[in-house]
């Protein structure tokens, strides 16, 4: 079976933001704000995004992921039924619709916390949580502490060895699989979650739906700990995401090249088993237009978002090279409300170039599939891999310099189109453009 995400172009959205919700949920609010992402479909479609990423969508009290009710749609959002009507229209649009999901920790709203917190020691879910303690307080002055995510008290963390959680949390998913028709979850912070709870979720998952996708956020551990055929398909690729931008800013290719080898090399790469989730900003960074030096890196930073292995992400609005910068201001900032019926454009050429990159990776299955390799690598000269699937090589260039460049490819006497700037070319005497690339596909 040809499972879809093998081949999926992913459109990211934070949903409270492009929704334009308060941030603060009062729970007696009924409207249909989700229905803004009906607005984005043309666009998406046109820009060749088969995926979209919601991050995140059930009830919270404040960024979503402080989750109060994991049967329930936001009411800042929308109720079960209109956002089960927005997934039904994404899918007959062919977009498939991953949700992100806090399984991890809850907000203090959740029914079990609550109760802990009216009964403590005597509470039925004291069991529910990690690490309770009647010892101490903490922040909130409770009469008790727990374990939490990153040491902040409104998030409390589950107890996943605790059967009655993970039984309550797996029927949960079910839910949002039969009813929503869903097709995959990104695990806010993975990386916390216990080995043995994932690999129960994966069997749970693929039960309902075989080509269901698990996708974890894991920032600062070994990848090969979390992807496997019984856990994760694939986990978000932070390695690359400082490379993409700081190996441009410091004019040392050498960074972004050393990470492409040590992860995908056709001999040696230690994650080429399995697609990463690739992508240049997300709703906890700043936008890229924000990290790079000149706008002119954003080029050169696209073309290899687009051709390396592993899915490509989107963030909404940086098609438009729109700017933010990560900040105290509870990311805000990077999390904007976008009307897409009057885009506010910072970099006018820089859609199409996307939308360009998107197509010919679509229609190039080594640039999906093929395996990768380093070619060339000089100081401050033009980047040089291919990627090879059965008869078909693409030679990927990208010169982030401020000077042209000819190069020879040698050793090879195939024929040559480049597909990002439609013309046959002479690889044994090729100019690339400063501050430009060259996809060249074999003919």
């Amino acid at each position: 079976m040809e499972y879809w995400y093998k081949n999926a172009i992913i459109y990211h959205f934070f949903t409270f933001g492009v929704c334009n919700a308060p941030f603060e949920n009062s729970y007696k609010e009924k409207n249909n704000r989700i229905r803004e992402i009906e607005k984005w479909i043309p666009h998406i479609k046109q820009m060749n995004f088969n995926t979209v990423l919601l991050s995140p969508v059930f009830e919270s009290k404040s960024h979503g992921y402080d989750t109060t009710d994991y049967f329930k749609i936001d009411s800042r959002l929308a109720d079960n039924q209109s956002f089960k009507e927005v997934v039904k229209t994404l899918h007959y649009n062919d977009i498939k619709v991953v949700l992100d999901g806090v399984l991890n920790h809850c907000g203090r709203d959740f029914f079990a916390f609550k109760d802990l917190l009216k009964n403590t020691e005597n509470s039925n879910y004291v069991n529910w949580f990690s690490n309770v303690d009647f010892t101490k307080t903490n922040s909130f002055n409770d009469p008790f502490c727990y374990n939490t995510w990153s040491g902040y008290d409104q998030l409390p963390q589950f107890n996943l060895k605790n059967k009655e959680v993970t039984s309550y949390l797996f029927e949960a998913v079910q839910y949002w699989i039969e009813y929503f028709d869903i097709d995959g979850l990104r695990l806010d912070a993975a990386e916390c979650l216990d080995q043995q709870f994932i690999k129960e979720l994966r069997s749970n998952t693929t039960s309902f739906k075989e080509d269901f996708y698990l996708m974890g956020e894991v920032v600062n551990s070994d990848y090969r700990n979390w992807v496997a055929d019984d856990k994760l398909n694939s986990v978000t690729n932070y390695e690359l995401f400082k490379g993409f931008y700081s190996s441009h800013n410091d004019k040392n290719l050498f960074e972004i090249a050393h990470s492409l080898k040590r992860q995908f090399d056709n001999n040696e790469g230690i994650y080429n088993y399995f697609l990463p989730y690739n992508f240049v900003d997300n709703h906890d960074q700043s936008r890229i237009a924000s990290l790079v030096e000149t706008p002119y890196y954003l080029y050169t930073i696209y073309i290899l978002l687009f051709t390396i292995p592993g899915n490509p992400s989107l963030y909404y609005g940086s098609e438009w090279g729109i700017k933010a910068t990560k900040s105290l201001n509870l990311d805000r900032d990077i999390r904007p409300y976008i009307d897409i019926e009057n885009v506010n454009i910072e970099e006018p050429s820089l859609q199409p170039f996307i939308q360009k990159l998107t197509s010919i990776r679509k229609s190039t299955p080594s640039l999906c599939h093929g395996d990768y390799k380093e070619v060339s690598i000089e100081y401050q000269k033009p980047f040089i891999f291919k990627r090879q699937l059965k008869n078909q090589c693409t030679y990927v260039i990208i010169n982030p310099n401020d000077s042209d460049f000819f190069i020879n490819i040698e050793n090879d006497t195939a024929k040559y189109r480049d597909a990002l700037n439609d013309e046959e070319v002479d690889i044994k005497n090729l100019k690339i453009n400063k501050y430009w690339g060259r996809i060249l596909v074999s003919k």
